[in-house]
């Protein structure tokens, strides 16, 4: 069919079928050695290894990836992401309603190899273990540390194939024993632990907003609701009211904020809030 793109060949006209197109283009873009090739589990058979056969069959063995990395599918509570059965979720959309580390988290929790479920619960999760990391953070705002080197267990994890879910098992480590050391005033593990937290998040993209502003972070999606200076200013009413003994006051100011999202926490350095 002339309309068929192709070329004559000593065996007839044809063309390039879907395997060789990517040899091509990884010798053409990458060279005909490179680091990492990518893809889902089920290009292993039998695409990959007609891509191996054919590049190292050009350019000679020793050539082609160094390393292959295989993603595990993904489902939508439970079942196959697809149009079709409405449940077909971007990115994109996500961050209207939730931030972006919460959404990082979520998937880093399950190794890339393993199936990725993707949840509702899982999300909130995610989102509940932010919330203890960085109130571990805010904990103790008032005890510096310098910059240090990832801790060796979180790079360690990472080393071995990637693993994300071992990686996140020791940060939260970092985390409790942050609380820990804070309640009980050794103050040098409190440093030692908030340094490991402070430098072994952000390897995986966590951890990257100072503990206030991801309290008060607002997804696009919410309510107007109260503004920053509106929650502030009810709170700075609250504590002229307790200061005053004027106890019912402070607890309608209390249920106001709470009605609107607002999570008020008494402590020694003043009143501290976040959203829900």
């Amino acid at each position: 069919d002339a309309d068929v793109p192709g070329w004559d060949s000593p065996w007839g006209r044809g063309r390039p079928g879907w395997h060789v197109e990517c040899s091509a283009m990884s010798s053409e873009y990458l060279g005909v050695s490179f680091d990492i090739h990518g893809g889902g589990q089920d290009l292993i058979f039998p695409h990959h290894e007609n891509e191996i056969a054919q590049s190292t069959g050009a350019h000679g063995p020793g050539t082609f990836a160094r390393v292959w990395l295989h993603n595990g599918y993904l489902t939508v509570e439970g079942e196959k992401m697809s149009k079709s059965l409405g449940n077909f979720i971007t990115v994109h959309d996500l961050l209207e309603s939730h931030h972006g580390e919460t959404i990082r988290l979520a998937m880093l929790k399950t190794h890339y190899r393993q199936p990725l479920n993707w949840t509702a619960a899982g999300l909130a999760q995610a989102k509940d273990a932010l919330d203890r990391w960085y109130e571990a953070l805010r904990k103790t705002a008032d005890i510096p540390v310098e910059a240090a080197p990832p801790p060796n267990r979180v790079t360690q994890a990472l080393e071995d194939d990637l693993n994300t879910p071992l990686a996140i098992s020791g940060l939260h480590d970092l985390a409790s024993d942050l609380n820990i050391n804070k309640d009980l005033g050794r103050i040098a593990n409190v440093i030692r632990s908030k340094k490991g937290l402070l430098a072994g998040a952000p390897l995986l993209g966590l951890l990257q907003s100072d503990p206030e502003s991801w309290f008060k972070w607002k997804p696009a999606t919410a309510p107007e609701g109260l503004s920053d200076e509106d929650i502030d200013a009810l709170i700075a009413e609250r504590a002229d009211a307790r200061k005053n003994k004027d106890f019912a006051h402070a607890d309608e100011i209390r249920d106001k904020l709470a009605k609107q999202g607002i999570q008020l926490e008494d402590g020694t350095g003043g009143t501290t809030w976040k959203r829900g």
